[in-house]
């Protein structure tokens, strides 16, 4: 029983490992080119300017986890005792700009046999049919679909966490903290550090059926919380500056007549 609960609790932790996310910008369709359907001599699509296209505004930055400085951890009850575990193997792929949020996304995959329970007999419960039944569902799965900024450095995430076939919308609140890094291979790079924490319902998933299902011997709720360090290799997308006035031309001075 106890081994159960906290493959629940892995499942929930997917949905938070955010983190440090992937963040893919959102490209709209391109126009038709002339001559075809919806892209008429003289129409909007033909006539946008080269650089005004949405679809040419580049992805926000990419960043890369830092798998020994990043967990997701998890803590559930089970009969009134609180336990606390881990998942092992998580894959982010994180694209983010905290100035450009409307293109940032995270997508998050989960290695289901990789949820530590903490205990032998939870870890080899957790992988039965009556919770995430690892056999026909050996991952999930978070994706972002926006992002809103809450404060100074502090976002909520807003996805899709997908378990055991199940797709259900959550929130995932987080702070960041920036630095440069001093040494090593990626010194002189940008670090960020993401710190996020959320509540699960296991039975939204439909994890732990039968017997399981009882609140009172596991409870639904699930906290998770997500530590992700992440490193962009990546230089922080930046206006254009502005263009120069042309320098005057002495030849055009030349041809202005003298009084």
């Amino acid at each position: 029983m106890k081994l159960i609960f906290s493959f629940c609790l892995a499942l929930f932790l997917l949905g938070a490992a955010p983190a440090p996310a992937k963040m893919i910008a959102k490209t709209p369709p391109s126009p038709a080119p002339a001559g075809q359907p919806g892209a008429a001599p003289g129409s909007a699509a033909s006539a946008t300017p080269a650089g005004d296209t949405e679809a040419e505004k580049p992805a926000a930055r990419a960043w890369r986890m830092v798998a020994d400085k990043s967990a997701i951890t998890f803590t559930a009850s089970q009969m009134g005792d609180r336990f606390t575990g881990s998942v092992k193997k998580f894959t982010p792929a994180i694209f983010f700009d905290a100035d450009d949020l409307a293109h940032s996304s995270v997508t998050v995959d989960i290695d289901a046999a990789s949820i530590d329970a903490g205990e032998k007999e939870r870890n080899e419960n957790i992988k039965s049919k009556s919770w995430f039944d690892i056999a026909e569902y050996p991952a999930a799965r978070f994706e972002t679909t926006g992002f809103t900024k809450t404060g100074e450095n502090a976002f909520t995430a807003q996805g899709r966490l997908t378990i055991r076939g199940v797709t259900v919308p959550v929130e995932l609140p987080f702070t960041l903290a920036f630095s440069k890094i001093e040494s090593g291979a990626d010194s002189g790079k940008e670090q960020a550090v993401m710190d996020g924490k959320l509540t699960l319902d296991r039975s939204k998933f439909k994890l732990g059926q039968g017997d399981w299902a009882d609140p009172t011997i596991i409870a639904n709720e699930v906290d998770v919380a997500v530590h992700l360090t992440a490193v962009s290799d990546s230089a922080k997308q930046t206006a254009a500056p502005a263009a120069d006035a042309a320098p005057e031309n002495p030849a055009e001075k030349e041809k202005t007549p003298t009084p």
